[in-house]
């Protein structure tokens, strides 16, 4: 998706041997702009069918090279929901500004232990 302040690509990946885990790699900026398309995304995923509820959302966010509070929001929603299921959204492979603003948010316990 391209609009009119950054990009953000999404990909979701669900593996069969694993149906409950989903990972979602993200490649631009997560802001006020792009944070829209995540939220779409996300709700699609945690309203999926019951035999196929996600309860582990892991989010690749290696290719994010800048990410703001509201880019966060939709991360933090997710937790929310995801939690109500005794599951969890796990960050993985963040790049130094994005590691920046989870410390500043005292969000560092979304990091995953690898990431």
């Amino acid at each position: 998706m391209r609009t009119a302040q950054g990009t953000i690509a999404v990909e979701v990946h669900r593996n069969p041997a694993e149906p409950a885990t989903v990972v979602v790699r993200l490649e631009g900026e997560l802001d006020v702009t792009t944070a829209p398309l995540l939220q779409t995304v996300v709700d699609q995923i945690l309203t999926g069918r019951r035999d196929r509820a996600c309860t582990v959302l892991v989010l690749d966010m290696s290719g994010v090279s800048f990410a703001d509070a509201s880019g966060i929001s939709p991360i933090l929603l997710a937790r929310a929901l995801i939690s109500r299921r005794g599951g969890r959204v796990e960050l993985r492979h963040c790049q130094r500004p994005v590691l920046r603003l989870l410390r500043i948010l005292d969000l560092d316990g979304l990091l995953a232990e690898a990431g």
